[in-house]
């Protein structure tokens, strides 16, 4: 069972929010105040209620109205641009919840209803009741309680749901760390060592507890003569919480400390490495994040980022955002827009950046994805080669969502990774195979800009230091070079196993020319605009092997 979608209506600024869909990661964008936090809180608002009604339909009303004492106020709660049209208006949630196999197998042997692929669930209230419908239509077995008690009960037992505020202060943070633990130590209740123990403690207590009511009586008599007995006593339900609560958290990253004095950075990816925490292969475990983002330091805030995301692994996550970096940048269509009461999925990049105030050059207006290289040389020649050695990467480049860009040295590549973060962009980097280019990716690596997926080194057989121009056929550049520097590359100073750089270096030196930076940088230039727009031409066949895996890495990109 997963959580397929959920629907707002009329909820705080929200009237028709439909149709959301919750995959791996749902991303709910947009500017302050248009309802992004609203829409998470009224998935929360029905997810508790649905666990109320599960509990004792029966009691539903006198435990909603306790619990929506505290978490909804009709007049504060349902638009008020309605209320004077509706006076006993519902906010209302509709929840679509997908099945497998196993589930409606279940499902059928519970009730005996034969279920479709989905269970739609309507949670509404009016902050004085609350209700829960199946609203299958023709169907009277869903119209029966004892149904449809067993069905949602079904459900809140497959989907454990979290709710993860911002983190706003420490009480904050540390009651969601709490009521995690809380619900973990919940499943020693059907423990029979536990049962046991706790039943010996319960013996241990009344003991001394009969021993303090015997005392009170003789005193208590003689102020009111007809008190025969005195009885004190632990509710069993309390005795539980407490032996649930109370817990402290030590976190040792060099001097061991409670949780409650480290940083919010620290508390917010504890909840959500605990979280994170292997579930029951029976239930599906959703998370809802407000604004991980807040008041966290940017390094923070991309620790945190990679936490999510590794949670979205093995975990439904749906979280609200202001900040570019926790775009889901690897679905575009799981990020949703929420304006003027409304949440539109997300079509174009444009879109998301138009709505964080995102400024960006036009030739990245549309751009999705970018092939980063180190200098202006590698990018002319790619942008020759690339398209006509795959399809999807030509017609990427023609519509602008792929762009080649150049770093201008290895050393800018943590800036140039994070300006494309925070333009939401998806990106592969192709690093020369050097000191230089090695210590740029493990800089970005160790900053968490980069990971061995989306980097290419210019690797090349039989050498242990290459750059790209050591994949390129010497036939297509040999002329040049004579002609426009008089030096030739048939002689035995560039054979060797250096990278290509060093061998040109040590050509011109022995031909009596001088080699500096500058001297390289014109070389490779005019290198780059020999290149054919043929690989097979352009390419040396024994050392092509990383170009070949920039297109394949490409087209894993694109798709």
């Amino acid at each position: 069972m997963r959580l397929a979608d959920f629907s707002v209506n009329n909820f705080r600024s929200i009237t028709t929010a439909r149709k959301i869909q919750t995959n791996n990661m749902t991303v709910l964008v947009g500017k302050n105040n248009e309802g992004k936090s609203n829409i998470l809180r009224a998935l929360t608002l029905a997810m508790d209620i649905m666990k109320i009604y599960s509990s004792d339909p029966r009691a539903l009303q006198i435990a909603a109205r306790l619990y929506l004492k505290y978490h909804y106020s009709w007049e504060k709660d349902y638009p008020m641009s309605l209320q004077e049209r509706n006076p006993n208006g519902f906010s209302s949630v509709d929840l679509n919840f997908e099945l497998n196999e196993q589930d409606i197998s279940a499902i059928r042997s519970m009730t005996g209803i034969r279920m479709s692929g989905c269970i739609p669930v309507r949670v509404s209230t009016n902050g004085i009741t609350a209700k829960v419908d199946i609203p299958k239509r023709g169907t009277a077995a869903f119209s029966n309680t004892e149904n449809k008690k067993k069905i949602i009960e079904y459900v809140c037992f497959k989907i454990d749901f979290n709710f993860i505020p911002a983190v706003r202060t420490e009480n904050d943070a540390l009651r969601v760390i709490e009521t995690l633990i809380e619900k973990s130590l919940a499943s020693l209740d059907d423990n029979e060592e536990y049962i046991a123990a706790a039943q010996k403690i319960e013996f241990l207590q009344q003991e001394v507890l009969d021993t303090i009511a015997n005392q009170i009586v003789s005193p208590l008599q003689e102020f009111l003569p007809t008190v025969r007995n005195v009885k004190i006593h632990i509710e069993n339900e309390k005795r539980k919480v407490a032996l649930r609560r109370n817990t402290e958290i030590i976190i040792d990253d060099g001097t061991p400390t409670p949780i409650q004095q480290k940083g919010d950075g620290i508390k917010s990816l504890t909840a959500l490495a605990m979280l994170n925490i292997p579930a029951r292969a029976d239930r599906v475990s959703v998370v809802a994040i407000e604004e991980p983002e807040s008041h966290l330091h940017p390094e923070s805030a991309r620790q945190l980022y990679d936490t999510i995301m590794a949670l979205s692994e093995t975990h439904q996550v749906v979280l609200t955002t202001h900040s570019p970096l926790f775009v889901n940048r690897v679905n575009l269509n799981e990020n949703i827009i929420v304006n003027a009461g409304k949440a539109t999925p997300v079509k174009k990049i444009k879109e998301i950046r138009d709505v964080l105030g995102t400024h960006v050059s036009d030739n990245l207006t549309n751009a999705e994805h970018i092939l980063m290289v180190e200098g202006e040389d590698d990018k002319i020649s790619l942008d020759k080669l690339l398209p006509n050695m795959s399809t999807v990467i030509k017609q990427a480049i023609q519509n602008g969502t792929l762009v080649i860009d150049y770093i201008g040295g290895s050393g800018n590549l943590p800036y140039k990774l994070s300006f494309y973060r925070n333009l939401q962009c998806k990106y592969h980097v192709l690093l020369d195979n050097d000191d230089a280019g090695r210590r740029a990716g493990e800089d970005a690596e160790r900053q968490g800009l980069l990971n061995v997926r989306n980097v290419t080194y210019t690797i090349c057989n039989g050498s242990p230091n290459a750059e790209i121009e050591d994949c390129y056929s010497k036939n297509i550049y040999e002329d040049i070079i004579l002609d426009e520097f008089g030096v030739n590359v048939n002689v035995a100073e560039f054979r060797g196993n250096k990278k290509w750089s060093d061998r040109m270096a040590d050509c011109f030196r022995a031909q009596g020319k001088q080699w500096n930076d500058t001297m390289e940088k014109r070389v490779k230039l005019a290198v780059a605009n020999a290149i054919p727009d043929d690989a097979n031409l352009a390419l040396n066949s024994h050392k092509r092997s990383c170009i070949d895996a920039i297109v394949s890495a490409l087209e894993i990109l694109l798709n």
